[in-house]
């Protein structure tokens, strides 16, 4: 057999990236050309098999040469986790591409309104608690022209993308080795920080600064390994006070969580050096940065109410947790009911939505363990000083995280799970380093083409669930331009005297996000869940309005299963007596309902 020189193998190398960047090429430009005709259910049955190919093509092809890729061919390498950072890009980014109106319902909507509002000068963005998202779609909509709701779908995919940057760097301040980096890489595209529970991949300021916080994390690493022999002011620390600003001007509830776990990490150096740790006494302490962070959300937080509603919130929590009147149990047990009446159940949406969280939190715990342990080896002091710090805050964090818990509001314990997250793909992926640091060398390529076929299978696990589907029991929050105009031309034209219905709360979002309203509106009700099961009009007095979307048909029927409302009874409407259409678009329809009921008392 003849031998393969190196030239002609990374000629080889070259050829095949080459490949995974046209393959990528042409899945977006063919994304492009295939937009969304009306509402899909799911980004991922809507948008056409061959661009995934084309993304899996291109992925494909950066994971196997990122990781066979020989240690001296750094640039290579380089080029090979810049085409995957470019996969994840282009599919975060598919409602743009693919012409969405607009993606995102619920706080969405409303955020959606802000920016409006912000935009139009009706609304100061320092009125806002957290402006960041709002007045980065209006900068952007300013210098490019690009519309407002596809401005701020671009601050997401820019949040995304500082993760998934910031990540590997970080993980490159604590290990020197390319390997490290790689597995880092891969491990910040599994978009850990996203359960679609409380976090998500739409307008949501906390979620864009969950993602924020790992420019943050890099800082703070770099930071504290930079050495107390450094100057008192160093370009890192004052860049790290200025990501403290964007934390608390971004979302002042993520820069509290911040300072929850940057007090454990000072508690931790305070106590090794009155200790006498050798090691810690080589570290920066957090002190100063600390106290500047909570200085910051102090000046930004003090007139807008924040620490009455926490204080209220967390006593509220905490005395119905002693009382034993806490319904984070019976929340818990409801959602377990409603997944078994859709044919689900809470191990199998466990394992879909977390699966890749438990493979990195058993490295975690595993890396946390060999460090306390001493399995670790001692010359790794970086590996040893990082993840003793960062369980010190992901401790304080998960204290946080039952606090909310019990309290039960609104999902509130996933956003710290979200943050928590972020330390953990770091932790988990230098334990992944530490575990595989020898097969880049000692083994064959086939072996180490298998570890990357098992991270490759990581990654599509989780980008299965980081967009709602039926795949996991929810719709898509699409938005058309159909839904947009027939709620536009719903608010302007309907009598106001009459009450306005939709299902599950609808309209009142989108009169956030059509009037830019300053506070939320809860002026409009839901259709109760047996109201469909009989004839409307005999069922109310006065007249009434019922607005309907192809949104709220495809929601019911196959995400949810006909839980609450059958395509019979939603279909059915429309034939009803005492029930006129009065507005219909494409993916809209206004009804009036003539209150029949006492009619003939």
């Amino acid at each position: 057999m003849a031998k393969r020189f190196p030239s002609e193998s990374r000629l080889g190398t070259k050829v095949t990236l080459g490949g995974g960047f046209l393959a990528l090429a042409l899945a977006t430009l063919y994304a492009h050309a295939s937009p969304a005709s009306g509402y899909e259910l799911s980004v991922y049955s809507g948008t056409p098999v061959a661009v995934w190919l084309g993304l899996s093509a291109g992925f494909v092809v950066s994971l196997v040469v990122a990781f066979l890729t020989p240690g001296d061919s750094r640039g290579v390498r380089a080029l090979a986790l810049g085409l995957g950072g470019l996969v994840v890009a282009v599919f975060v980014a598919l409602p743009i591409v693919r012409g969405y109106h607009y993606y995102g319902t619920h706080d969405a909507l409303t955020h959606l309104g802000w920016t409006r509002a912000v935009s139009e000068g009706t609304m100061s963005p320092f009125e806002l608690a957290y402006p960041g998202l709002h007045t980065t779609a209006v900068v952007i909509n300013a210098v490019t022209g690009v519309p407002l709701q596809q401005s701020i779908l671009l601050v997401v995919l820019l949040a995304t993308l500082v993760f998934v940057v910031f990540v590997p760097l970080c993980v490159g301040v604590v290990v020197d080795d390319p390997f490290a980096v790689t597995i880092a890489t891969f491990g910040a595209v599994l978009l850990l920080p996203i359960t679609t529970l409380a976090t998500h991949l739409s307008a949501h300021p906390m979620s864009q600064a969950v993602f924020f916080s790992a420019l943050f994390v890099y800082l703070l690493t770099a930071y504290v390994l930079s050495g107390r022999d450094e100057a008192t002011f160093t370009a890192v620390g004052a860049a790290l006070a200025v990501a403290s600003i964007g934390a608390v001007v971004y979302h002042p509830q993520l820069a509290a969580h911040l300072i929850v776990a940057l007090l454990a990490i000072c508690l931790l150096q305070y106590a090794r050096r009155r200790g006498g740790t050798t090691a810690s006494s080589e570290h920066r302490p957090l002190y100063g940065q600390t106290l500047f962070l909570l200085a910051a959300f102090v000046v930004w937080t003090e007139d807008r109410g924040f620490y009455a509603g926490s204080l209220e919130y967390f006593l509220g929590a905490a005395l119905e947790y002693v009382l034993g009147e806490g319904d984070a149990g019976a929340e818990v047990a409801a959602g377990a009911g409603s997944l078994s009446a859709v044919g689900g159940g809470i191990g199998e949406i466990f394992l879909k939505l977390f699966f890749p969280h438990l493979v990195f939190v058993v490295l975690t715990v595993a890396l946390i363990l060999g460090v306390l342990s001493k399995v670790v080896s001692t010359d790794r002091e970086n590996v040893r000083a990082v993840t003793t710090y960062f369980t010190a805050g992901l401790a304080a964090l998960g204290a946080l995280f039952g606090i909310y818990f019990v309290g039960a509001e609104a999902g509130m314990h996933f956003r710290v799970f979200g943050l928590m997250m972020v330390l953990t793909v770091v932790l988990g992926s230098i334990a992944f380093y530490l575990v595989t640091a020898g097969i880049q060398g000692r083994l064959r390529r086939p072996a180490r083409a298998t570890l990357a076929v098992c991270f490759g299978a990581l990654v599509v696990l989780s980008v299965l669930a980081v967009f709602p589907s039926p795949y996991v029991y929810h719709a898509s929050p699409h938005v058309t331009e159909a839904q947009t105009s027939g709620y536009e031309s719903a608010f302007e034209t309907y009598d106001e005297d009459l009450e306005l219905m939709g299902l599950r709360n609808g309209p009142n979002r989108y009169h956030d996000a059509v009037n830019a309203n300053e506070d939320r509106m809860r002026l409009f009700t839901g259709v109760p869940e047996d109201a469909l099961e009989d004839p409307l009009a005999p069922q109310y007095e006065d007249d009434r309005y019922l607005v309907l979307t192809v949104a709220d048909h495809e929601r019911e029927v196959h995400a949810y299963h006909e839980l609450r409302y059958s395509r019979a009874q939603l279909e059915g409407v429309a034939d009803q007596p005492g029930v006129d259409r009065v507005h219909s678009n494409d993916g809209f329809d206004l009804y009036l309902i003539r209150g029949t009921a006492g009619a003939d008392a």
